[in-house]
């Protein structure tokens, strides 16, 4: 019995020997590592916003939406067709077509009924190029951003599809159709911005980071 208990308690104090021994490896390596640490750590000073961003914004030049024509005494034959507009505004936006009447979703310029150039009012890149029996020919440019133009009644063509143009750019030239067959030589723009049409006198003249708020 006596042998027994030697035994036992010779277990136990090699047991608390182990645990002792493995406290110590691991104080020692702790130690160790804080020891390594430098002492002094660099201090980042923090980054400050010295309006450089805001600076970026404002050297951006935004265009300014101009006429689909070059400085000639142009008359307005065709309105945008609003339900707020003037009963006479809204008489001249009626166009009759065959034995039906359409709602203008433009506005159709024309000079003394005679042929004019017709330019981009935006900067863009011609996506379709079309020849239309009622329509005429046809050139639609995306100006990016949800703003798109389309230029109708075309008599010639300058541009191709894919072309990339700057504003003021000649894309063609006035001409005729049977859509609006008593327009005369003239030609048809319209205004869209994120596939609505939109009444181009509201936008010529504003600069296209304006259009959004006008419209949301």
């Amino acid at each position: 019995m006596k042998n027994w208990i030697n035994k036992m308690s010779k277990e136990k104090a090699q047991r608390f020997l182990f645990i002792g021994v493995l406290i110590l490896v691991f104080s020692v390596f702790f130690i160790s590592l804080k020891l390594l640490e430098p002492k002094d750590k660099p201090i980042v000073p923090p980054i400050e916003n010295n309006g450089d961003d805001d600076d970026d914004d404002k050297d951006i030049v935004y265009e300014t939406v101009i006429m689909p024509l070059n400085g000639a005494e142009f008359e307005i034959i065709r309105k945008f067709w609003s339900y707020d507009a003037p009963a006479e505004d809204q008489l001249k936006s009626i166009i009759v077509f065959g034995s039906k009447y359409y709602m203008s979703k433009g506005i159709s310029y024309a000079v003394n009924d005679q042929e004019f150039e017709v330019v981009a009012c935006l900067s863009g890149t011609v996506s379709k190029v079309t020849d239309s029996p009622v329509y005429g020919k046809c050139v639609t440019i995306d100006h990016g951003d949800g703003i798109v133009t389309e230029y109708m009644s075309l008599g010639t063509v300058a541009v191709n599809e894919g072309d990339e143009i700057e504003q003021g750019a000649v894309i063609g030239t006035s001409g005729t159709n049977e859509y609006d067959s008593t327009a005369g030589n003239h030609v048809h723009f319209q205004f869209k911005y994120k596939d609505a049409a939109i009444n181009p006198e509201l936008v010529i003249g504003k600069k296209v980071n304006e259009i959004p708020n006008l419209f949301e």
